[in-house]
């Protein structure tokens, strides 16, 4: 089963409700070889700690020197967890595009969790 790792890096409101604001990092996998996880590498952790340690600052908590991640089944996408800071639904299975200056992440994964080169 896949699983997304996530990064909570803000909030915000949506009909009177305070929602997370995430930064999808990758998913986690497994096959007969063990668990493994396949990393976004245009996500940079510097900017997602430096987010998180404003959230912490204006929560009046301590701030951290490591970023905290969450992790989802991706059975559950689409609820109670908002992908991406423009508050729009993430595509299942793709990245955050909202996060990374309007580049393409460099793949793609299909829902059988499989590497599949993005087309251009």
């Amino acid at each position: 089963m896949a699983k997304r790792i996530v990064a909570k890096i803000g909030t915000y409101e949506k009909d009177g409700q305070t929602k997370g604001e995430y930064a999808k990092l990758g998913v986690m996998l497994n096959n007969n070889n063990g668990d493994y996880m396949l990393l976004d590498p245009s996500i940079s952790l510097a900017g997602v700690l430096a987010k998180q340690n404003v959230m912490a600052a204006k929560a009046g908590t301590e701030q951290r020197d490591m970023v905290m991640i969450s992790i989802f089944d991706d059975d559950n996408q689409g609820q109670n967890n908002n992908q991406g800071q423009q508050s729009q639904q993430q595509p299942q299975g793709g990245f955050n595009q909202g996060t990374n200056n309007g580049q393409q992440p460099p793949a793609q994964f299909n829902n059988q969790n499989n590497y599949q080169q993005p087309q251009r």
